[in-house]
Parts: C-alpha cells; sequence; structure tokens
C-alpha cells in the first residue's frame, strides 16, 4: 500500500513545464443606449431636453417630478419651488441636502452652472463615495423660478459599482442642466375699466 501511494507522488510530481498564465481582469459589461433626445416642457414652467431612456412620471398636476431611468435602476427626483420663497434660503437647503452626504462621501466636487442664454444659473455637486445619491444640482432664474434634482440609485450604495452607469447618467443629466429654460409666470390678467 505505502509503496503504491509512494509511486504515485513520484510520477504526479515529475512534469512536463507547463506554462502557467494567470487570467487577464475581468469587468463588467454595461450596454449603454444610443443617445437621442426630445424636448421636455412640463406644465410648470420649465423644459429641458432628455435622453428617450429616461421617463418622467407626472406627480398629479405637482410640479415637482420623477424621472425613472429603468434601463439603469436610478430615478432622478426634481423638485420644483416658485421663487414666492426666499432664494437663500432655498439654496442654502440644497446645500444642506448635499453635505447631509458627507458623512459617506470621500469627497464632494461642487461645480457652477450659469447658461445666460436660457437665463439659468446654479451649482451641480458629484458626491463621490458610497453616498446615497451621488449627483444632484440646483437651478434657478433668481427671480421666478427654482429647481432642484437628486440622483438616487434604487440599490445599495456602492460607489465602484455603479460608477460606470453614474458617469454615463451624468453626462445626460448635465445637458438636461444645460437645456433648462423657463416660461413666464403666469399672471391673472386685471382688466381695468
Amino acid at each position: 500500500m505505502w509503496l503504491v501511494l509512494l509511486a504515485f507522488i513520484v510520477i504526479s510530481c515529475e512534469s512536463d513545464e507547463v506554462d502557467f498564465y494567470p487570467k487577464p481582469m475581468g469587468y463588467l459589461r454595461l450596454d449603454f443606449p444610443e443617445r437621442q433626445f426630445s424636448e421636455y416642457n412640463s406644465n410648470c414652467q420649465y423644459g429641458f431636453e432628455i435622453p428617450d431612456y429616461f421617463e418622467v412620471i407626472e406627480k398629479g398636476g405637482d410640479c415637482n417630478k420623477d424621472i425613472a431611468i429603468n434601463r439603469f435602476n436610478a430615478s432622478l427626483f426634481l423638485t420644483y419651488i416658485p421663487m414666492d420663497t426666499n432664494l437663500n434660503m432655498n439654496i442654502e437647503y440644497s446645500r444642506k441636502l448635499v453635505y447631509d452626504h458627507s458623512i459617506k462621501a470621500d469627497e464632494i466636487q461642487e461645480a457652477v452652472v450659469r447658461n445666460d442664454e436660457t437665463n439659468s444659473y446654479g451649482m451641480k455637486y458629484n458626491i463621490v463615495g458610497n453616498a446615497a445619491s451621488p449627483y444632484q444640482f440646483y437651478l434657478t432664474d433668481s427671480v421666478d423660478h427654482f429647481l432642484r434634482g437628486a440622483l438616487y440609485f434604487n440599490v445599495a450604495p456602492n460607489y465602484d459599482s455603479i460608477k460606470p452607469s453614474l458617469d454615463y447618467i451624468i453626462e445626460d443629466i448635465d445637458r438636461l442642466i444645460q437645456t433648462t429654460h423657463w416660461s413666464a409666470p403666469k399672471t391673472d390678467s386685471v382688466s381695468t375699466e
């Protein structure tokens, strides 16, 4: 018995030189949709361009909108505030909502938004790290309109896993931001006769 076992070990240790090649690193394959944009005009005095894979969900006459990004299991929540409130209060509240994520964020990158052609100004925030909302923005014309957006993925926040999808979606949200335009607020006409 021991002789057979010893012979087996000796035979198995002898080998022709076998080249060992490690397997190449594997990456997640994502098929990104081809971008085709269309104009979206809300009944709330603002509009913008969105890609066809964004689906605007109306909320029963409310000026707040949810944009479902089903292909990436994400949602963009838009909050519209008519400027009958304090502009600085809205800006500070938006900033507070962004920096509430600083507990989980590795970094918060701010960028100024300025579009004189459409009279839109604001900030956009790229929240790097395992934060619940990795991208947020606000836009205003400083007189009549204030629009805030926050992107959420419908999964546990793992920045490394969502980064390829996030980078793709950010390009489309940036186009939404750059193409946001305002219409004049509706006023009640009063006739003086």
